[in-house]
């Protein structure tokens, strides 16, 4: 009897450790298949469910002298590399951040958040913002060869210091708020007590610019392009308007960037577009003068791959001869990527549609990206013409830039012109156009029809 209770105790004993065993391997296998939830398939860092468990063990630990920051790292234009290098190519680019991310993390946690964001939870122990930023960008820099040499993968940075009290999730949509609410472009920006209001107005002010399209309070202004050889307008520029219902006139510094930034942007630009074309052959139809009237291209919209298709629908909607369009892009738009500008600008050109380089003396091209992208007209900057008539520097630069337009077949454009002195001057160098307050402000369409009254219908314009 004895004998078999031993027996049975061992068993008992045996089945138990067993049991406990089953158990123990059933909840490392869940917590292994958890854990495998919480990564990111590319990249094996954590996702942003398992950076946010992850970093708040950390913060529950964190001893209160600790100082500790969460970094987000946003991969600029990352549709754009996709589209113009390719899929793996942005894949590449995309376990290159997660390197970086995971080697600044310093005793923290990284992880990759959203498609193009990485988060990073670090210690600043012997660091400081500035230091873990500088050495994220250096290993960027040193992993990714780019295609073209004087093109680099961007990012831009938002961020937030842990103050002991917030937790990781009050902590990470701060850092976004930062992210989100960078001013004037700057690549980094902390979060700021009133980055909260400032996102709230945003928002109201993006909802204005949906019920602004639907419901016209949007309007184009016209600034004359005058020939300075006949005093003739040979060209008008489609400048947008904002009439508010109850904040009155809005300036286009104050709405563009934020329509930039909701992706908003598109639709008034193919709204613009879409005006310009129809007030241009309305003017026709009226028996007017025929001029050239042209529109300004956003960065966002030119980057879109249906932007030939855009500038195509337009001119057929409205019956307008391409020869009366003109686009205009910004010099640092042209050469961000000038194989794709070269030919997304050549099919558009094809088309019958000139195309102007905006602003230009303000970036970084070439003699020879002028040489293969199809520009028709050069707009020299108003920065470089306010003094032209004052400055020897000036007056060189200036001369040198027409000279070098009619070189390349192009007409050459001053923009800003405000004074006779300037006008004889530019005359002088040989400027074709001119564009500024001493022949006109941007005026309402019904005025430049007042202008255009007088003149007599020609073929001559450029």
């Amino acid at each position: 009897m004895k004998l078999a209770i031993v027996i049975l105790s061992i068993a008992a004993a045996v089945f138990l450790a067993a049991l406990v065993a089953a158990v123990i391997v059933i909840y490392s296998l869940k917590k292994a298949a958890m854990e495998n939830i919480n990564l990111d398939d590319m990249t094996g860092l954590p996702n942003r469910d398992g950076f946010m468990r992850r970093g708040a063990e950390i913060l529950s630990k964190a001893h209160s002298s600790e100082k500790y920051a969460m970094i987000i790292f946003d991969v600029e234009r990352l549709g754009m590399i996709n589209t113009l290098y390719g899929n793996d190519f942005g894949d590449n680019v995309i376990r290159a951040f997660a390197k970086a991310a995971k080697e600044v993390a310093n005793g923290g946690v990284a992880g990759r958040v959203n498609t193009d964001d990485f988060a990073v939870l670090v210690s600043l122990h012997g660091h400081t913002i500035e230091s873990v930023i500088e050495k994220f960008r250096a290993i960027i820099e040193s992993t990714i060869l780019m295609p073209h040499a004087d093109d680099k993968v961007k990012f831009c940075v938002g961020y937030c210091m842990y103050d002991g009290v917030d937790d990781i999730y009050t902590l990470f949509n701060k850092a976004n708020l930062g992210l989100l609410m960078r001013r004037d472009n700057s690549q980094v920006s902390e979060f700021t007590s009133d980055m909260e209001s400032r996102m709230v107005e945003n928002e109201l002010m993006r909802s204005e610019m949906l019920d602004a399209l639907e419901n016209g309070e949007f309007e184009l202004y016209y600034q004359p392009k005058v020939s300075f050889k006949t005093n003739e307008i040979l060209g008008v520029e489609a400048l947008i308007r904002w009439h508010h219902p109850t904040k009155g006139f809005v300036p286009p510094c104050d709405f563009i960037p934020l329509a930039e930034q909701f992706g908003i942007i598109t639709k008034i630009d193919e709204w613009g577009l879409l005006t310009a074309c129809k007030q241009a052959k309305k003017w026709q139809d009226m028996g007017l003068a025929p001029i050239k009237i042209s529109v300004n291209m956003s960065q966002v919209q030119f980057s879109r791959t249906d932007v030939y298709e855009t500038v195509s629908n337009a001119l057929k909607e409205t019956g307008l001869d391409p020869h009366w369009l003109e686009i205009e892009v910004t010099e640092t738009m042209a050469m961000m990527d000038v194989d794709r500008t070269v030919s997304v600008l050549e099919h558009i050109h094809e088309l019958g549609v000139s195309i102007s380089m905006d602003d230009f003396g303000t970036g970084y091209s070439s003699l020879a990206s002028l040489k293969t992208i199809p520009f028709d007209v050069l707009k020299i900057d108003r920065s470089l013409v306010c003094d032209v008539n004052e400055n020897d520097t000036s007056r060189r630069i200036a001369g040198a830039i027409v000279a070098m337009g009619k070189a390349l077949k192009m007409i050459v454009l001053a923009e800003g012109v405000e004074n006779v002195e300037q006008t004889k001057l530019l005359t002088e160098i040989g400027c074709d156009l001119a564009q500024g307050y001493y022949y006109s402000k941007p005026c309402p369409s019904g005025e430049i029809e007042k202008m255009l009254v007088s003149l007599i219908p020609s073929e001559k314009a450029v």
